[in-house]
């Protein structure tokens, strides 16, 4: 049975925990609300819809009947799949399980699912094909997707986070799934950069740490100048848009990318967003080195303080996610800072200012103006000194350790980047520097914190003395000579950006149980 979304329109009557409600599903989603009790009204969109199958019982153990299924000789019939396991035989017991996407409290997302019963199995199985016809014809709605594994990030526990909490819910959405575990470092930049079997695909998600979304992110961009016929090892041309959406499932040890854009490190949240279609484009930061692309940042670009701390901790893998705290306090005794020299473009223009108090969230003007128009170089600036952190961060980098971020301020996709420099001297300084960016999220008001928000940026270490190593999205960068370039909203991803003062399309007495199980 195949029906238009083009003027769907079904209205009938059903029974919902007992209760007869009218029930009505057009282009515009479905919704339902009480005979007799219209506060109780509730709507979901056609995007939040997750999927339906057929069972009065709301039972996971029917999912295997979540897709229309077309009569053939030798099958059953969708009539005849109407009646599940947990269907009794006796009267009203045709019921439609539908499953959808929910805001739960502040930025977390969660399914809910809800019965529809009614005594009539044709009338369930025509309302099960409509409302997976209205889902198939959602554009933005990945069918396939390659799935990357990294089993020894984090906790080593993204195998577990996949298999529990994330492949349920695809399964459940109709959502196709390839998945691979990587085996060594740069796996997954080459699953994608090849391109063997990805035409097909519509999208990757990466079930790992930063680290992970580092490579998958160098990976698209690669092949997406292959593609574009453009040579990404020229630093002075703009790198192409990503052809893919990329996914981010949270299992490292940070997962700050995760964070930066859903505002939380929910796996089900980052899941749903997926199977919504969700889809925002985010700046990347290109590091060249010798007229070669060296790798790219999605976070943030460090150098001192936190490129000794990575260093450290690589020793201390086994120690899981608590070795950059081990790490931390080593590097804060030892007190090391490094002097050189800083070439930054600003923006000629900028769109926003690093202190403002308005975070980018997602419905920013800032990003839409930089979609619109990309921001003009201005001026080149030079800085000498000697300094324990130089951080260029892409993202406000919000973590579990860091909930306002290094730099609260910063924009997915205005087209720059925040420059923050600490100065070396005591340990008081960098003392106050993390503690402020830890709890406070306010480190740029101390006067030994300068910030800049800038497009490019070339760094030039002392001759002599020490030198650190960078810490580029928890991947280590020996060589301290560094350029940096931003490309304005190059990466797309499966997100929305920070859901804040977010609308609420629906309204459900705060007492009602007929609405939702």
């Amino acid at each position: 049975m195949v029906v238009s979304t083009a003027n769907m329109h079904l209205q009938g009557s059903f029974y919902i925990l007992k209760k007869r409600c009218k029930v009505t599903l057009t282009h515009d989603g479905i919704s339902w609300v009480p005979e007799g009790n219209p506060e109780c009204y509730r709507q979901v969109r056609p995007a939040e819809i997750l999927g339906c199958w057929l069972c009065p019982k709301a039972s996971l153990s029917c999912c295997h009947y979540a897709h229309p299924i077309t009569p053939t000789p030798g099958h059953a019939s969708p009539l005849a799949v109407a009646r599940c396991k947990h269907s009794l035989g006796k009267g009203m017991d045709s019921g439609l399980t539908l499953e959808y996407c929910d805001r739960g409290r502040g930025l977390k997302w969660k399914s809910r699912t809800v019965v529809l019963v009614h005594a009539a199995g044709d009338v369930v199985v025509t309302w099960h094909h409509a409302i997976w016809s209205l889902i198939q014809g959602l554009t933005l709605r990945p069918r396939k997707v390659l799935v990357v594994i990294n089993p020894v990030g984090g906790k080593r526990q993204a195998h577990q986070i996949y298999k529990q909490k994330v492949a349920p819910l695809f399964s459940r959405a109709a959502l196709h799934t390839t998945v691979v575990q990587t085996e060594y470092r740069g796996h997954g930049r080459q699953l994608v950069e090849d391109g063997v079997g990805m035409e097909e695909m519509d999208g990757v998600v990466a079930v790992g740490g930063d680290g992970l979304v580092n490579e998958l992110v160098m990976g698209l961009l690669m092949s997406a100048a292959r593609k574009a016929g453009i040579d990404p090892h020229d630093p002075d041309i703009i790198l192409p848009t990503t052809h893919l959406r990329l996914g981010i499932i949270p299992g490292g040890s940070t997962d700050a990318m995760c964070h930066g854009t859903h505002g939380t490190s929910d796996v089900t949240t980052a899941a749903l967003h997926i199977i919504m279609g969700d889809s925002r484009c985010v700046d990347v930061a290109a590091i060249h080195r010798n007229n070669h692309l060296q790798s790219v940042a999605t976070t943030m670009v460090s150098y001192g303080y936190f490129g000794d701390l990575l260093k450290t901790s690589e020793q201390w893998r086994k120690l899981g996610p608590s070795r950059y705290l081990v790490s931390g306090v080593l590097q804060f005794l030892k007190n090391r800072s490094y002097e050189g020299q800083l070439r930054v473009l600003t923006p000629a223009n900028p769109l926003a200012q690093p202190y403002d108090i308005n975070i980018c969230s997602h419905q920013c003007s800032v990003c839409d103006k930089a979609a619109m128009s990309l921001p003009t170089p201005g001026d080149w600036l030079q800085f000498t000194g000697r300094w324990s952190v130089v951080t260029s961060a892409l993202v406000s980098c919000a973590c579990r350790l860091s909930p306002c971020g290094i730099s609260p301020s910063a924009h997915l996709g205005d087209g720059c980047t925040d420059l923050i420099l600490v100065s070396g001297g005591s340990r008081c300084r960098i003392l106050s520097y993390l503690f402020r960016t830890a709890y406070m999220g306010n480190a740029v008001s101390l006067n030994h914190v300068n910030l800049h928000r800038v497009q490019e940026v070339h760094f030039t270490p002392k001759l002599t003395g020490p030198k650190s190593s960078w810490n580029c999205d928890g991947e280590q960068l020996l060589e301290p000579a560094l350029r940096l370039k931003v490309h304005c909203q190059r990466l797309r991803l499966f997100c929305r950006g920070v859901e804040i003062g977010t609308e609420d399309f629906s309204k459900t007495a705060p007492n009602s149980k007929s609405a939702s199980l």
